[in-house]
């Protein structure tokens, strides 16, 4: 056991990560790390999420600028987007539960 956790500290050394930094902390050498991507992408859901409501809301209230069209277009974008971050949920609850099973 101890020799596997020697392992991995000189792993994260050699990778510059620090001893106690959590996963979210870790940045590439570009400066960007999963935490900052993935809540950047979860805004973007929000986002398209709250235009298309707020879409359907002006046309259900007969804004004469909204066309059904537009609407439609408007839900769909949302739609994809909501079940594109579903599908990197699944997956990354998936590669947790792997990581959580293998024996060390």
């Amino acid at each position: 056991m101890n020799a596997a956790l020697a392992q991995i500290q000189a792993l994260q050394k050699a990778n510059g990560v620090q001893a106690g930094a959590s996963v979210g902390d870790v940045a590439t050498a570009d400066g960007i790390d999963f935490r900052t991507i993935l809540k950047n992408a979860i805004n973007e859901v929000s986002s398209a999420q709250n235009n298309a409501q707020a879409k359907v809301q002006a046309f259900s209230t007969g804004d004469s600028s909204m066309s059904l069209e537009e609407v439609m277009v408007s839900l769909q974008k949302a739609n994809i987007s909501f079940q594109g971050m579903m599908a990197v949920r699944n997956r990354l609850i998936d590669a947790y539960k792997d990581v959580t099973n293998l024996q060390v």
